[in-house]
Formats: structure tokens, C-alpha cells, sequence
């Protein structure tokens, strides 16, 4: 995977973050937002200069990995050629499912950095000292085992939710795509993360961007859920920040 290399002191040098968005939209604002809200700041210059593509064209990535549907490189490397003209140098992509595909899409652009947003999660999952957790993600992203990989490199067991579970994480997904407010399915999530806490995980991994704003919404109402957990965004946004010679709030 093509990536440029960073400063030895990323501190000495403040990056431009590119994020290449669109998969869905309002995943990618929520990506925006969270990079708002998690940068330790007091004005606006302490933030960092962020470049986005967000193009919703990109080819359905569920049907891409199933090899149902077509590859969403050529798209995905239109997006990666605006970005580093316009000056973007660490490169983000909120969206779990794609993450497969950037391998190749990346090929020959060595002037980003990519901030791989699974192995950002599974370091924070590991981090958290958690043993065993529940992955919320496509059906796509399940089968394809990119967190679960990653998890097991760390000594942490990945668990996918049951059959009576999964169509209600698919139903949340689809909820936020087609725009429902993330405020009216924070019960939903609630419940559902009550049924996981019954399958003696220790955590829950967030690793669906759509998932990913119902769960900052059910944050932000201060609801009490059953199980701790770590969202696959906030990973990502963490880390993007450092990359960048920014500090992330704890």
C-alpha cells in the first residue's frame, strides 16, 4: 500500500488531512464532524486543513467484496487523484467496507499517507484491554474478516452478531442512509446493544461510518448502554490527527 513517509517528529510539521468521502454521505459529515470535535483546540488555526472528495457514485462495496457488483478502484483512484493536487498529504477513508480495495486504488500515489482505519480500531480495541468483541459492520465486511484479522493480531476474538441480530444492524444502516435523523434510532441501537451484552463479549466494535453517528448521537444524550465500546471513526480520527502533527483529545 503506497504511503509517503512521515516526519520523525509529526509535531514539526502540520499536514494537510484528506478524506475521501461519499461512501455514504452522511458517513463522510459525520467523519467531518468527529475531526472537529476530537482535535484539541482553542481556536480556529488549531485545527487542521482538510481537503474532502466526496463522491456518492462509488460502486456499492457489500456487492464488490461478494464479487456480485463492479470494483470501485477506477472511482475511488478519480477521488485519490483530486486529492493530493489539492494538497492533501494524509489520506482518510470513512468507510470500513472499502478499506479491501485500497490496496490497488493507491497504487503509484506515494505522496499520501494512509491511515488504515481497521488496524486504528483493532489498536484501540486492544488498547481498551478488551478480550472479546462484538463487530457491527456490514454483512460484507463479516464475511470478509478485515477487523477479525486484525483483532486476532492482537490477541482479541472478534464475535459477529447472530441471525437475529444481524438484520438489525442492517436495518440501522440502511435507516441512516436513507436519512433518517440519528437521533431517532439511538432506542434502536440501545436494544441492540442490550441483545449483544448477552453473548459475553466485553465490548462492541462499531465498524459501520452510519452506525458509527448513531452511536455519537446516543453519546451525546448520555444513554447508558450495556457493553463498552470503541467506534471504528473516532479510531481513525485519532489517529489521522496525530499523523497530521495535531492532538487528538483524550
Amino acid at each position: 500500500m503506497s504511503a509517503q513517509a512521515l516526519p520523525d517528529d509529526p509535531a514539526a510539521a502540520q499536514l494537510v488531512i484528506g478524506v475521501l468521502g461519499g461512501m455514504g454521505p452522511a458517513a463522510t459529515a459525520h467523519f467531518q464532524t468527529r475531526l472537529v470535535e476530537l482535535t484539541d483546540a482553542t481556536r480556529d488555526r488549531d485545527h487542521p486543513t482538510v481537503v474532502t472528495w466526496s463522491d456518492p457514485g462509488v460502486p456499492d462495496r457489500v456487492a464488490a467484496l461478494r464479487g456480485t457488483g463492479p470494483s470501485p478502484v477506477p472511482v475511488l483512484r478519480a477521488g485519490l487523484g483530486v486529492l493530493p493536487a489539492a494538497g492533501a498529504q494524509v489520506l482518510t477513508v470513512p468507510c470500513n467496507t472499502v478499506h479491501p480495495f485500497l490496496p490497488e486504488a493507491l497504487e503509484g500515489l506515494d505522496q499520501l499517507h494512509l491511515v488504515d482505519m481497521i488496524q486504528a480500531a483493532a489498536e484501540e480495541v486492544a488498547g481498551a484491554g478488551m478480550s472479546t468483541v462484538t463487530v457491527l459492520a456490514t454483512a460484507a465486511t463479516l464475511e470478509h474478516g478485515m477487523h477479525a484479522r486484525a483483532l486476532g493480531e492482537r490477541a482479541v476474538r472478534a464475535h459477529s452478531p447472530g441471525a437475529g441480530t444481524q438484520p438489525a444492524v442492517l436495518e440501522l444502516i440502511a435507516a441512516v442512509k436513507a436519512g433518517t435523523p440519528v437521533r431517532g434510532l439511538v432506542g434502536e441501537y440501545r436494544r441492540l446493544v442490550a441483545e449483544l451484552a448477552e453473548a459475553q463479549c466485553d465490548g462492541v466494535l462499531v465498524a459501520c461510518s452510519e452506525i458509527s453517528a448513531v452511536a455519537a448521537a446516543a453519546a451525546g444524550e448520555g444513554a447508558q448502554l450495556s457493553l463498552p465500546s470503541v467506534d471504528a471513526v473516532d479510531s481513525l480520527v485519532r489517529v489521522a490527527l496525530r499523523a497530521a502533527g495535531f492532538i487528538p483529545k483524550a
